[in-house]
């Protein structure tokens, strides 16, 4: 790869891309259908294979775009990116200076990637990022030239996937420290038949070491488009079965004010907060055990 002017990258397109292309394409109904889908799967791959060079993690297969039936009935080139959301990936046709930006549905998009071919399709462009925005109109019109670099990109992803996103667990995507309950507490019978759930709610939980390991179970339940449920518990870890007296569980504003805090007692098994958040708000959960302290950052 190699950069031809200050923001725009080449990205050469291997024959397995076109091989999937043209797989993808001759399953569709029409050929203006199986165009849109080739150039779609291409620019998927073309930004895949450049999130490979730069060693960010991609799930390509997992995207909507990779899924035989959501493609066929819908306009998709989307990259799913493990822990951080899915990233649009818009084929741009020579001449164009501005698309149409198809509906995405979900609020996991964290924004688009403009793909520009050239007659050869043997490598693609990338001409920049824009992020995704809020919007009550039914097409949105992408100008070309008011994209930002692909520098903005990569800031916008780090900046993700510090934070656990929540929104992407309810698409099944989850960061890889983040596992079910069930293999968080294999060994831990007690703390496992506390739990309760909810037929509409998702569960994830983490070991944290505070030199003594306690669980993180956090669970993420919608009750409308916008506001979540959010409830914290700690137990305690490995074949303990009271929590260590005086752990602390403490949930922080996005600006670092304390929210709501529990504490263990003596003969506490687990501890438990609960409260409501709202898409796109950022919360953090700190665990405090002695001089020992642990901090995970969520945003909705």
């Amino acid at each position: 790869m190699s950069n031809i002017k200050s923001d725009i990258l080449n990205v050469p397109i291997p024959q397995n891309a076109h091989r999937w292309a043209a797989e993808f394409a001759a399953e569709q109904d029409t050929p203006q259908k199986g165009k849109q889908v080739y150039l779609n799967t291409l620019a998927v791959y073309a930004v895949h294979s450049y999130f490979k060079w730069l060693n960010v993690e991609t799930a390509l297969n997992q995207g909507d775009s990779w899924h035989r039936g959501l493609r066929a009935l819908f306009d998709v080139a989307d990259l799913v990116l493990p822990g951080v959301g899915r990233l649009e990936c818009l084929p741009v046709l020579p001449g164009e200076e501005a698309i149409a930006l198809p509906p995405t549905p979900g609020s996991d998009r964290i924004g688009y990637v403009c793909v520009q071919f050239n007659q050869q399709l043997d490598y693609v462009e990338l001409l920049g990022f824009a992020p995704r925005q809020e919007t009550t109109e039914s097409t949105q019109i992408l100008q070309i030239a008011q994209l930002k670099s692909l520098d903005v990109l990569i800031d916008t992803i780090h900046k993700r996937s510090d934070l656990v996103n929540l929104r992407t667990w309810l698409a099944g995507i989850f960061e890889q420290n983040w596992q079910s309950p069930e293999l968080v507490f294999a060994n831990n019978l007690r703390s496992a038949s506390t739990i309760t759930r909810s037929s509409n709610s998702i569960s994830r939980a983490k070991v944290m070491d505070l030199g003594r390991p306690v669980l993180l179970l956090v669970q993420l339940t919608p009750t409308n488009s916008e506001v979540f449920d959010i409830r914290l518990r700690v137990y305690p870890g490995d074949d303990a079965i009271y929590l260590p007296p005086n752990l602390q569980l403490i949930v922080l504003d996005a600006a670092g004010n304390m929210g709501m805090e529990a504490q263990a007692r003596t003969a506490d098994d687990w501890m438990q907060l609960e409260f409501n958040c709202q898409h796109e708000e950022k919360f953090s959960v700190k665990i405090i055990l002695g001089e020992t302290s642990l901090v995970e950052e969520f945003v909705v």
